[in-house]
């Protein structure tokens, strides 16, 4: 009774979280490659191809390139956003603070490469 009580004072999405938790992991895996094939299916067959390969890429790749590649794809990101920034007319200074933690390590490494290079 006290367990159903709690879960009316959730919201939808901390029923979520909590049901996720509650999975095994190959549930979870399940999960992930049902949505993944719900998206391929709003695909073109053009698109759907190249993901289909991109993916096969990156599962080829060695666990130090997977990596690699990954903190590039997340470079690429804050360049992007960077870029959207700068056109709004926010200062650079003010963009590298605002990067998220979890790639303020690859953008450090960035500015410290192109500080070699000038």
């Amino acid at each position: 009774m006290a367990e159903a009580r709690r879960q009316m004072e959730l919201s939808a999405a901390e029923q979520a979280v909590i049901e996720r938790m509650r999975m095994t992991p190959e549930e979870r895996q399940a999960e992930v490659e049902a949505r993944r094939q719900e998206r391929l299916a709003t695909l073109t067959p053009e698109q759907r191809e190249a993901e289909e390969a991109r993916a096969a890429r990156i599962e080829a790749m060695t666990t130090p390139e997977r990596r690699a590649y990954l903190a590039g794809q997340r470079l690429a990101g804050v360049a992007r956003a960077m870029r959207r920034d700068a056109a709004k007319g926010v200062g650079l200074a003010e963009t590298l603070a605002a990067v998220e933690p979890p790639s303020r390590p690859d953008v450090d490494w960035l500015v410290g490469e192109v500080k070699k290079v000038n």
